[in-house]
């Protein structure tokens, strides 16, 4: 039965208020806002949970006002100073450094800006980070000269600390190293296009507890050849702070250096006169050409995996074990 406008029976009524697309916009919004705050929040708890989870083993001291780890090991003759591969943390050297307690030899490692509990900054390229490791080492108390031993991007960081500091170092052991040449082309930088935006929106996600999220749903960018190489006792560790914005930051800032091509130091004699060897994976490497022809080794590994410092241990140990036996014999 059908009720007249004008009659006493009773009319269903449209209780629902229809939104103008400016009120949607606003709720929009303000749902957005509020999630990104909830995202802070969470970000900030856990980044308080695993900083009183996680028990610091490192020493530090400050390079322009900004902290940076490092850690000394062993007493010897010799001082080896260790900088890593792009994403490693220092305990990436944890057993490099555990198999040497018993050689003649003291060992520094230390994370650059942003990695481990070092503080995160602006972006640096290999020359000023070179120049951070200066300072780093004389206010540690680490005695000169030294021997580097560089992986990957720690390659570059320590050929720009010869160049600049040539008196400052007595050999050179470059692993992996990542050729300036290369990163200067047009086609690296197109080839890391996908890698370097999917780093952009880790570090932004890694603000708002985004990037820990993309971690739970294995969404992120996994180092798997060094996750899987780490030592248990300091692999919880990685895990918790590879989701972190130090972190992300860091290896954003890295990757921005090596599209932009920004390190200048591989000139052909850089390591002229001084004990210089190089393990790669490249036949005829042209940057063997850093060192002097007759005091240069290579030796060109078959593993085909990343970091070897950590999955390469017994050719990292002869290099650094050949470089010693050849500092006695001079």
């Amino acid at each position: 039965m059908k009720f007249l406008p004008y009659s006493n029976g009773v009319r269903r009524a449209n209780l629902k208020k229809k939104r103008s697309p400016k009120e949607k916009a606003k709720l929009f919004c303000i749902i957005f806002i509020s999630l990104l705050v909830i995202g802070m929040i969470f970000q900030n708890i856990s980044n308080f949970i695993d900083g009183e989870r996680i028990r610091e083993k490192v020493d530090y001291t400050t390079v322009d006002d900004l902290r940076m780890d490092y850690r000394i090991s062993g007493e010897g003759k010799y001082s080896i100073v260790f900088d890593g591969a792009l994403g490693a943390t220092l305990e990436a050297w944890s057993p490099i450094v555990e198999q040497l307690k018993d050689d003649d030899v003291q060992t520094f490692v230390y994370n650059r800006r942003g990695y481990g509990y070092s503080n995160s900054g602006s972006r640096r390229t290999p020359e000023e980070q070179a120049q951070d490791l200066k300072i780093l080492l004389r206010k540690s108390g680490m005695s000169e000269p030294y021997i580097l031993v560089g992986e990957g991007y720690g390659s570059l960081v320590l050929t720009s600390f010869a160049e600049q500091f040539k008196d400052s170092v007595e050999a050179v052991i470059l692993i992996d190293p990542i050729n300036e040449d290369t990163i200067k082309s047009k086609s690296y930088a197109r080839s890391q296009g996908i890698t370097k935006f999917r780093r952009f929106i880790e570090n932004i996600g890694s603000q708002i507890g985004v990037t820990a999220l993309m971690d739970k749903l294995n969404l992120d960018i996994n180092l798997t050849d060094l996750e899987s190489a780490l030592p248990e006792d300091t692999k919880e560790e990685f895990l918790a702070y590879r989701t972190k914005s130090k972190y992300t930051s860091a290896v954003y800032n890295e990757l921005t250096t090596l599209t932009k091509g920004d390190s200048n130091s591989q000139k052909e004699g850089v390591f002229s006169g001084i004990p210089y060897y190089l393990i790669t994976k490249l036949e005829n490497d042209p940057l063997a050409k850093l060192g002097s022809s007759d005091l240069t080794t290579t030796y060109v590994t078959k593993c085909e995996k990343d970091f070897l410092a950590l999955n390469d241990q017994d050719n990292v140990l002869n290099a650094i074990r050949d470089i010693i036996k050849k500092l006695n014999n001079k």
